[in-house]
């Protein structure tokens, strides 16, 4: 059905969400509070950079940290991409991007130790550049046909100086030896710098990072931090509202977002919820208050535990529980099933028009319901109309629109006129015959007996009684014919209708809790 995923970020949301990240250095006091979208376009620049750099692809690594560094100028960036640098093997170029570290935060905790790792990178670089004779940082690195170079990390990850690994052997590192096009998973290294962008509403409450007893800093919101991985806690203190705080655990390379709603005195997440099949509705815990929304979906959630259903149409509802934590963004993503059942819509130019599935009057026209998936035959009935019938499949979770042109019926009074006619005439005659024939057998039994007079008048009677049977059963044959003719001839056109290509149907409610606004979608063609 779906897959839960949990991403250590959180999107930029209406209320202009920013990101951050966590570390051991010194506040970055000097840097103003960045734009949604920059700050949105600086967060995907440092996720690509980290999934390079654990694929062994070092140099594009490091370039994604540059573009998160042009989007949003934080240190962190440029101290990621001195990393990805020392590990590719390109110690001058590691050696500038620690520098610029630095001189972007002078005052940096870790001030010390990158200073001394960019000295043994300088000299790493100069014993590079006297043993082949080409300076390091540009053209391709010596040593490896690929262009990979032979380093090895001390434990704080700088290059020692005076390494005496030769260059041109080994396994660059990174890099399968035995398929280049293939590097060796690496893991994020752990002084990879993070961020943390906090915000409060109202803005300007006073926050302070606490590690244990140690403050490492404090500010009003909204500031951003650059920070090492490790263990913290966010207190939030505001003169009209209630003082917060809450842990948060900041790993290396991460870009993280803390928002403070201070009226609610609670910290918040972000949930995302998107589906293979657009325009689903999303409810959040009450399902009975109706949906936040459609996917995809996005918006700032309350930390915690939270229930939500994911519905559309002609797919079967999904429910999942989620675990909002501070700073992170949940995503929720799932391909929608279709139920078991499809559904026929069917109008008609006669309202009111029988609709029959499988010979079961279902309703009437305008009508839409649900049949199980699978062939159906659908009629359409309307008094003084020729009927409609076809042979159709229904789809699962999808609807069958039918229009249908229903066309007047001949009339068949004419038909039943002449038939009526001719059965009181063929009637009439059987009477006639029956009497004549009873006449005749009279005047026999009179001629036997020797009392017939010719001048009995029955016989005329006889007589003409048998010529009007012979016309009356003339005639009735001639009515009953006809009759049947016109019972037969239909010069009007059949009923016909237009069968359309199933498809999704939906109409979607929203509302927006963030603006009051609301509406809903509708989908319905022919």
């Amino acid at each position: 059905m779906g897959r839960l995923e949990y991403r250590f970020f959180a999107r930029i949301s209406a209320i202009a969400l920013m990101l951050g990240s966590l570390s051991l250095c010194s506040v970055v006091s000097a840097q103003e509070p960045p734009a949604a979208a920059s700050m949105e376009a600086a967060r995907e620049h440092m996720e690509r950079g980290q999934e390079l750099f654990s694929g062994g692809r070092f140099v594009e690594a490091a370039e994604e940290f540059q573009r998160a560094y042009e989007a949003q100028a934080f240190s962190a960036f440029l101290f990621n991409a001195g990393v990805a640098y020392e590990r590719h093997g390109d110690p001058a170029r590691a050696a500038d991007f620690f520098a610029r570290y630095l001189d972007r935060d002078p005052e940096a905790n870790d001030a010390r130790e990158v200073r001394a790792r960019i000295d043994q990178l300088r000299t790493a670089a100069a014993n590079q550049q006297s043993s082949t004779g080409t300076p390091t940082g540009t053209g391709t690195p010596t040593g490896t046909a690929d262009g990979g170079v032979v380093t090895t990390e001390t434990p704080d990850g700088g290059v020692p100086t005076g390494t005496g690994t030769p260059t041109g052997t080994g396994t660059p590192t990174g890099i399968n030896a035995n398929d280049d096009d293939q590097p060796t998973p690496t893991a994020v290294p752990e002084d990879f710098k993070s961020l943390l962008s906090i915000r409060t509403n109202p803005a300007g409450a006073q926050v302070t990072l606490r590690q244990g007893d140690r403050v490492v800093s404090t500010g009003p919101s909204p500031f951003a931090f650059t920070l090492e991985q490790g263990d913290f806690r966010v207190v939030v203190e505001h003169p009209d509202y209630r003082r917060i705080e809450t842990p948060v655990r900041i790993r290396p390379g991460k870009v993280y977002l803390i928002i403070v709603e201070m009226s609610q005195g609670e910290f918040l997440g972000y949930l995302r919820v998107i589906t293979d099949v657009p325009g689903a509705r999303v409810f959040i815990d009450d399902h009975d208050a109706g949906s936040v929304g459609t996917t995809p979906f996005q918006n700032a959630i309350a930390t915690g535990t939270h229930k939500i259903w994911v519905e559309r149409p002609g797919y079967r509802t999904v429910e999942r529980e989620v675990e909002i934590g501070v700073g992170e963004e949940v995503l929720v993503r799932t391909d929608l099933t279709r139920v078991d059942e499809g559904r026929i819509r069917v109008v008609s130019n006669v309202p009111g028009s029988e609709v029959y599935v499988d010979d079961y009057l279902v309703g009437t026209v305008p009508y839409e319901g649900d049949v199980a998936a699978g062939p159906h035959r659908v009629r359409v009935e309307a008094d003084d109309m020729k009927d409609w019938e076809a042979q159709l499949t229904v789809r699962q979770g999808q609807v069958t629109p039918i229009r249908v042109r229903l066309k007047p019926a001949v009339s068949r009074s004419g038909a039943w006129t002449t038939a009526i006619l001719g059965a009181l005439l063929i009637g009439g005659g059987t009477g006639m015959a029956i009497y004549a024939e009873g006449l005749r057998d009279d005047l026999e039994v009179e001629r036997l007996a020797g009392r017939l007079a010719s001048s009995d008048s029955r016989l005329t009677t006889g007589f003409w009684m048998t010529i009007g049977a012979d016309v009356a059963f003339g005639l009735g044959a001639v009515l009953g014919l006809l009759s049947i003719y016109y019972f037969l001839r239909d010069p009007l056109p059949d009923s016909e209708a237009t069968v359309l290509d199933p498809r999704d149907w939906a109409f979607a409610p929203y509302y927006d809790p963030r603006t009051g606004e609301g509406g809903g979608t509708m989908r319905w063609s022919f």
